[in-house]
């Protein structure tokens, strides 16, 4: 499933509206997300949230606003039963 891209508004923040949509990842710039460091968001195809963890994942922006995320996308850790078992893969959510 091809995901989509959310920006961040004028303050640096992802809308809750576009963001918790099915298929969705976006990254955080405000500098009160993180110390400014800021976050990347993930809403995986069946509609789980969840932020990516950088001391797990590794992603990699591409110069089309895509980004490769590995390992795989795991919600169930933090809410039992929940989803996993996409990779994110130039914006595409890929079934493992």
């Amino acid at each position: 499933m091809k995901g989509v891209r959310v920006y961040p508004n004028e303050d640096g923040w992802l809308e809750p509206a576009e963001i918790d949509r099915p298929a969705r990842y976006g990254r955080a710039t405000s500098p009160a997300a993180r110390g400014g460091a800021g976050w990347w968001q993930v809403t995986t195809p069946d509609g789980s949230v969840g932020c990516l963890n950088p001391a797990v994942h590794s992603i990699e922006e591409h110069e089309d606003g895509t980004i490769t995320v590995t390992p795989s996308l795991d919600h169930s850790q933090r809410k039992p039963g929940g989803w996993h078992g996409y990779y994110l893969t130039r914006g595409e959510f890929i079934s493992v």
